[in-house]
């Protein structure tokens, strides 16, 4: 058995056929899969699915990308609706947030915003500091999404964690970054995601092989990341997989053993 846990099966690329889409996964021996939101819309979605189909399951968060969007009055009642989804038995972590100094150039925003300025750094910290202590006060773990952002993202972790001195369980999603931010996370507790570019990604390859198996957990981050051989066309939960095979290789064990440990991991992580 796998587990695929981090899917977009609420985003646009699966509008017309997510069902055939997670029957395949489960046919393909992937039995659970999270349905992660980026904003309110898509997290409530994920949830509308989750409560569908057996085997899913949600997670409500703001992404950073999408604080090109917000105010700084609007984020009380951003976190204020994601608690009140949180709260549903289905919805088993808070995320995809962290933050992002990423410049994209396809986005839904207007090009003037495409620039990572001090304002929206700063904003996108506060946005993922209230979603820690969100997840801290529910006792739920976090889906965390770094992107350029490595020596930030440790800093808010530790600001808003300082007074009680614990971290919120979680997992750092499409790991990236060097061998000495992982060893980070790892010391602070944190599993790591290994996504479909681990088969082409030098990097990424290098953060497996030292990531520890009991803190692996296998992503697809579907629509996204689709591993090679498929690399042209669209990504889906099946191909957790192909993950799990060439992790197996990286580690030099077999998949059984993969499977059984990863599937372990998240269970452990998500109360799945």
């Amino acid at each position: 058995m796998y587990i695929d846990t981090h899917t977009h099966l609420n985003l646009k690329a699966f509008e017309d056929d997510w069902r055939e889409v997670a029957d395949r996964a489960k046919k393909a021996g992937v039995e659970k899969m999270l349905v992660v939101g980026t904003d309110l819309e898509s997290s409530q979605k994920a949830l509308a699915l989750a409560e569908e189909v057996e085997g899913l399951f949600a997670v409500a968060g703001f992404h950073p990308h999408h604080c090109k969007g917000i105010t700084k009055t609007q984020i009380d009642k951003i976190i204020e609706k994601l608690k009140k989804l949180a709260k549903h038995k289905k919805v088993v972590a808070i995320g995809e947030c962290g933050l992002d100094y990423h410049v994209y150039q396809k986005t839904k925003y207007p090009s003037t915003s495409l620039r990572i300025n001090k304002t929206l750094e700063k904003l996108q910290k506060q946005v993922f500091g209230k979603q820690i202590q969100l997840a801290k006060s529910l006792n739920l773990p976090m889906v965390i999404h770094n992107r350029k952002a490595q020596k930030d993202i440790l800093d808010v972790m530790d600001h808003f964690c300082q007074v009680d001195g614990k971290y919120p369980r979680g997992v750092f999603h499409c790991i990236s970054g060097s061998v000495k931010f992982l060893k980070l996370l790892l010391e602070r507790g944190f599993y790591i995601g290994v996504d479909g570019n681990v088969t082409y990604s030098s990097e990424v390859k290098a953060l497996a092989k030292e990531t520890p198996l009991d803190k692996l957990l296998l992503e697809t981050d579907s629509p996204w990341l689709t591993p090679v051989p498929h690399r042209s066309l669209r990504n889906e939960p099946s191909n957790v997989k192909i993950v799990a095979e060439f992790v197996a290789k990286l580690k030099k064990t077999s998949i059984n053993q993969i499977a059984t440990i990863t599937t372990r991991n998240a269970e452990n992580l998500f109360n799945i």
